[in-house]
C-alpha cells in the first residue's frame, strides 16, 4: 500500500521499483533516498530518488561515484550503497513505507557531490563567465 504522508528531501523509503528494464534497479521493496527538494515534493505527485542496495553478504565494492551508507544512518539497518548513477523520478504511489531521514551533513554533501559528478555539473565555474553577450 502506498505511503500517504508528506515526503521530504533526505527521507529514506521502501519503494516498489518494478517493473524495471535492463540494468535499472528493481525490486518490489527496495530502499530509496529522496533527493528532490521539498517545494517540488509538495507540488507534484512524483519524487526524484536514488536507489540503495545492501552490502550484507555481497562481495561488492563501493565505486567512487557511489556513497557508502553505514548501518544506522537514516534508519537504515545494514551497511548499504546509495547509487546516484541510478537517479530516477518515480510516482509517489511507488513509496511504500518511510524508513527514516538522513541527517548526517557529511553524507548529504557526499550524495550531492556524486549527483553533480554523475550529471556532469560543475559548480566551480563562474556563472557570469558562462553568459556571452
Amino acid at each position: 500500500m502506498a505511503f500517504a504522508g508528506a515526503v521530504f528531501q533526505w527521507d529514506l523509503f521502501w519503494a516498489d521499483l518494478n517493473p524495471a528494464i535492463g540494468r535499472e534497479q528493481s525490486g518490489d521493496s527496495r530502499p530509496v533516498l529522496i533527493v528532490s527538494n521539498d517545494g517540488f515534493n509538495r507540488a507534484f505527485d512524483v519524487v526524484t530518488v536514488l536507489p540503495i542496495t545492501k552490502l550484507a553478504g555481497k562481495k561488492r565494492q563501493v565505486y567512487p561515484f557511489e556513497v557508502l551508507l553505514p548501518a544506522g544512518s537514516g534508519g537504515n539497518d545494514l551497511d548499504s550503497v546509495i547509487m546516484p548513477q541510478q537517479i530516477r523520478t518515480i510516482s509517489k504511489t511507488r513509496l511504500l513505507e518511510k524508513i527514516g531521514t538522513l541527517k548526517d551533513s557529511a553524507l548529504r554533501t557526499a550524495v550531492e557531490d556524486r549527483i553533480l559528478d554523475h550529471l556532469g555539473i560543475s559548480l566551480d565555474e563562474d556563472p557570469a563567465q558562462l553568459i556571452t553577450p
